[in-house]
Parts: structure tokens; C-alpha cells; sequence
């Protein structure tokens, strides 16, 4: 078995947020990637490990290899011994679809071969699984490959190999123990690697939701549809206290929404016209039939009782004209409907209280509620 081992002074591997729970350190972690002769854990094995790990001695994290000279299972025990020595010392895996695949892989292998294979009851942070969860923002993408989203990020990927020339590559490796080969399979790896911590940026879109940003202004704006027509929207300025370094957007039913750097906005549309305000207790209400609205019982008992009826929950509403905004859940305000039963609530623009923090937990509704396009 042969062990290579890089130094990783240059590597700035932020775990404070994003994909990772809070109160963790970076020695607690084990980023690992594997390669293997075959998908099938029942008749290939694996020959390639790679992982980066911080030790609490050492100033920088350590990107180490542990490549199987032959392919024989006297070599590939040697490399799952490593990778399970190290994995004892730690608390999470880091990997790129790795519940699918790495962990039960390398578990697999280790009960055929008798060995300990407690790496998988660790915790786990896939980042396919987390980035998935985000996918409104990566549609540009043409699939949701781990190089994808490298190229999204702009990583400088050296290594060209497909998974199956991984293959091919080893097996003339193995015959033949050429240092350029073996080089090309320690890049791959690398690469893969190197590629995972260029995505923990995008772990910050999962911030982004929790609420973390601050509003810096609100405008009005109009645009022109290709018909010709003009349509009014709210653009919110929002500030992050971190940096995607990539510029993102993402659609959905309520919104649309850019990203980029520590700054992005969050555009929507207004709308005109006449809503109705439902009261919730409609048991002490009157709805007058010509006026076409519902009045307090308090109040009605001065009004004619050939004009007045007790009133039904359907119209128990007082009419409002103006401009609206979107207003799904629970927000503390008034939130006005065109017809009792549907579900889709608004309220009255501008908002009587317009402090940045109202606004934000606003938008944290906003974002609660907005469905993908």
C-alpha cells in the first residue's frame, strides 16, 4: 500500500455554518472519497481512499491517500484498516453522495473481510443530499454531478478521468507500477477531494433560509412584460454576513431571487385592485346585503333589519382597494383573500411597520412558503 500525504496550507475549510451542525470543529471531521473496481461491492473492491482530516496538533489540514499496489484483498484490508483508524478518531463523514454509495460500499467490503467497520454509524453530511435540497438554485446545471457543481464554483479541476478510466488506468497500474499512472490516480482523487471543499461555499444558502441576512432597502420598480405592459414589483436589497462567491438565482411562485457575493434581492410582484378582509368570528357580525360587507354586531343593532343578516363565514369580510403583496402563513397582519376558501393571502403595500427587522421576518415567510418553478 502506498501512503501519499499533501499539506493543505492554502486551504481555508469554513465548517462555522451551512451544511454543518453548529458547535462543530474541523478535527471532529473526515472528508473521504473512494475508488473502486467496479459499482458492486460483491465482486470489486475498493483501491483508492482518499481523505482530508485536521489534527488539533497540526496548523493545517492534511489531504491523505492510500492507494493498493495489487489488487488483492491482502491490500485492500490495508487500506480499510487506514481509513477505519483514522474515521475512530472522528465524529462526521464528509462525502458526495456517499450514503448512497462510499458508506455501504466500504462497510460491505469490511464484513466480507472480517473487519471493523463502526465508520458507519458516524454522523453523516452528504453534500449531493444537502445541494439537492437547494436544487432551485443549480437548473443552469445540466445534472447534479459532483463536477457540475465544480464547474459552477469555478474549481480548476486538472484531472480529465471518468470513473470508468479510473478503472481501466488501474489495472494497467497494477501490472505495470508506472509513476505517471499512478499520479493520474492520486489527481483524480485529489480533484475529488479538492472539488468537495470548493462547494462548502454554497452550504450558505441553507443560512440564507434560517434567516441569516439583513435588509438594507426596499423600492418599487416596474418592468415590461414582451406584451408591452407594465408590472410593478418590490425589490428587497438584503446583506449576508458571508460570501457565495458565484452568482445564483432561483425562481419560484412567490418570488425570484439572486444571489452573489455577500449581497442579493429578492424581487416581487405587487398587485391591484380589491381584496376582502375575512373576520375570523363571524358569529358577531352582520353582513349588510346592498353595502356589500359584514359589520359588528355592536354596531348594526343601529342599522335597519331589513337591510342586515346574520352572517355567514363567507361573508363576514370588509372590501379593501389598493395595492397588495403576497402574505402566506402566519405574519402579524391583516391578510386579505379574493374569496373565503382560497388559500392564497396578501396584504396591503406599504406595510405600516417597514423596520428592517419586520421586513425580514417578512421575507422569512416568503421564503417559507415559496414553491420552485
Amino acid at each position: 500500500m502506498i501512503t501519499n500525504k499533501e499539506i493543505l496550507c492554502q486551504k481555508n475549510i469554513d465548517i462555522n455554518k451551512g451544511f454543518f451542525p453548529e458547535e462543530i470543529h474541523l478535527e471532529d471531521v473526515l472528508f473521504f472519497d473512494i475508488e473502486t473496481t467496479g459499482l458492486g461491492p460483491g465482486n470489486s473492491r475498493v483501491f483508492l481512499i482518499g481523505v482530508i482530516e485536521k489534527n488539533r496538533e497540526d496548523p493545517y489540514p492534511v489531504l491523505i491517500q492510500f492507494l493498493a499496489e495489487e489488487n488483492t484483498e491482502s491490500e485492500e484490508m490495508s487500506l480499510l484498516r487506514s481509513f477505519s483508524a483514522l474515521a475512530q478518531k472522528k465524529k462526521h463523514l464528509v462525502h458526495f453522495n456517499g450514503t448512497t454509495f462510499d458508506v455501504p460500499y466500504l462497510a460491505h467490503r469490511c464484513r466480507y473481510l472480517g473487519l471493523d467497520q463502526s465508520f458507519s454509524s458516524l454522523s453523516q453530511i452528504d453534500l449531493y443530499r444537502e445541494l439537492s435540497k437547494l436544487s432551485p438554485f443549480f437548473s443552469q446545471m445540466p445534472d447534479h454531478k459532483q463536477k457540475s457543481y465544480e464547474n459552477l464554483m469555478h474549481y480548476p479541476r486538472r484531472d480529465q478521468l471518468s470513473g470508468k478510466e479510473m478503472i481501466n488506468f488501474y489495472q494497467i497500474y497494477v501490472k505495470s507500477k508506472e509513476n505517471n499512472i499512478q499520479n493520474l490516480l492520486l489527481l483524480h482523487n485529489q480533484d475529488d477531494l479538492k472539488g468537495m471543499l470548493s462547494l462548502l461555499p454554497l452550504g450558505y444558502l441553507k443560512d440564507f433560509f434560517s434567516g441569516c441576512f439583513s435588509v438594507l432597502e426596499v423600492q418599487e420598480i416596474q418592468e415590461s412584460t414582451l406584451e408591452g405592459c407594465q408590472i410593478r414589483h418590490l425589490l428587497f436589497s438584503l446583506e449576508f454576513p458571508f460570501s457565495i462567491p458565484v452568482r445564483l438565482s432561483a425562481a419560484g411562485n412567490l418570488c425570484r431571487i439572486s444571489i452573489e457575493n455577500s449581497r442579493g434581492k429578492i424581487k416581487m410582484p405587487l398587485y391591484e385592485g380589491t381584496l376582502k378582509y375575512f373576520y375570523p368570528d363571524y358569529q358577531n357580525y352582520y353582513f349588510l346585503p346592498y353595502e356589500d360587507e359584514a359589520i359588528h354586531k355592536s354596531v348594526a343593532i343601529y342599522t335597519d333589519p331589513s337591510r342586515r343578516r346574520k352572517a355567514k363565514a363567507a361573508e363576514c369580510y370588509k372590501k379593501y382597494t389598493g395595492t397588495f403583496v403576497s402574505a402566506p402563513g402566519n405574519l402579524p397582519l391583516p391578510l386579505l383573500k379574493e374569496h373565503y376558501k382560497d388559500s392564497s393571502t396578501y396584504a396591503l403595500w406599504p406595510f405600516k411597520d417597514s423596520s428592517p427587522e419586520f421586513l425580514r421576518k417578512y421575507l422569512l415567510e416568503i421564503l417559507k412558503w415559496c414553491r420552485p418553478l
